[in-house]
């Protein structure tokens, strides 16, 4: 027997009530089978149960308004999760970071019409976007910090485009920076951090990586210090470009988030800070006059495969 109009119209259905309490009884009704038929089919066909791609949808339905600016807790409230703590877990779950960081490093899209007959390859498929991993020495970044609101800017990429609005001239401010550090070695950061959930304001810090001890004594009463206290990162080089890179790192920080982080065994280690990395390819000194960046994102595996470790480890022993 062929299911696929059935599903593709129950797919449907879900999205068009997907702010609805949804469950399997209803939905098995909607498709004209018994519940225990229908999450069979829907499971051997979709690649999950029929709850958990409820859960799913509603949950990238939730990413979009999120990263539009509206707050966990009303997003948690219309998609039917009964707390702030309860959706907070079931989005870690699902994309491996938490949901304020949609203010400042995601630009979703909304949700698109899905297919039934690519869905399973949504659940199954492997990862585009390969990473770097491994552990960062701690340093030091001083520089200038402004605090902004969400949606004016909503990701890391919209910065320079967001401090031509007000004028700002951060040229001399980076000559400042290498003048007032010279030990250290070519590198410039910048980061999203301190996110209010509640109000949606970020600091935004354009700074200047320090590596070299000597220089902490020359950090400027004007000047903010981060301390990157390192540990396990997974580093992105995004595609080097001719022009302006700023969609480009956009579109880098939506791939990390959207796909490869969910699909990974890592989930992000929100106890850390998360930067872009800006050497001398960022200049075009390389790649023909292309420029490139480095995204680093700090991860720490997901509980279910640091379990599964320590039981190789101990099978080992």
């Amino acid at each position: 027997m062929q299911y696929g109009q059935t599903l593709q119209a129950v797919l449907a259905y879900i999205d068009a009530n997907i702010t609805e309490e949804l469950s399997m009884a209803l939905i098995a009704e909607k498709a004209g089978y018994s519940a225990y038929h229908f999450g069979r089919v829907f499971t051997e066909s979709i690649g999950v149960s029929p709850m958990s791609y409820v859960t799913w949808r509603k949950l990238q339905f939730a990413l979009h308004d999120l990263s539009r600016g509206r707050k966990v807790i009303d997003v948690a409230s219309e998609y039917g999760f009964e707390t702030h703590a309860g959706f907070t877990k079931a989005f870690v779950r699902q994309y491996g970071f938490p949901p304020s960081l949609c203010y400042t490093r995601i630009n979703a899209e909304p949700p698109a019409p899905v297919s039934a007959d690519i869905l399973k390859i949504q659940f199954t498929g492997g990862n585009t976007l390969q990473p770097h991993i491994m552990e960062v020495t701690p340093f030091a970044v001083a520089g200038y910090s402004n605090r902004h609101q969400a949606p004016h800017m909503r990701t890391t990429g919209d910065a320079p485009t967001f401090w031509n609005t007000l004028n700002l001239d951060y040229g001399p401010l980076l000559s400042k920076l290498y003048d007032t550090f010279p030990l250290s070695k070519h590198c410039e950061i910048s980061m999203c951090y301190d996110v209010d959930e509640a109000s949606g304001e970020f600091s935004y810090m354009l700074g200047r990586g320090i590596d070299n001890p000597a220089d902490l004594a020359n950090i400027q009463p004007d000047m903010t210090r981060v301390d990157i206290t390192g540990g396990l990162y997974a580093i992105f080089s995004t595609p080097p470009v001719a022009d302006s890179y700023i969609q480009t790192v956009q579109d880098a920080w939506n791939e990390i988030f959207l796909r490869w982080l969910p699909q990974s065994e890592f989930e992000y280690d929100a106890a850390r800070h998360d930067f872009e990395y800006h050497d001398k390819r960022d200049h075009g000194e390389y790649f023909g006059g292309k420029l490139q960046i480095d995204i680093y994102v700090p991860i720490k595996q997901r509980q279910a495969e640091a379990q599964k470790a320590r039981l190789r480890e101990g099978r080992k022993g």
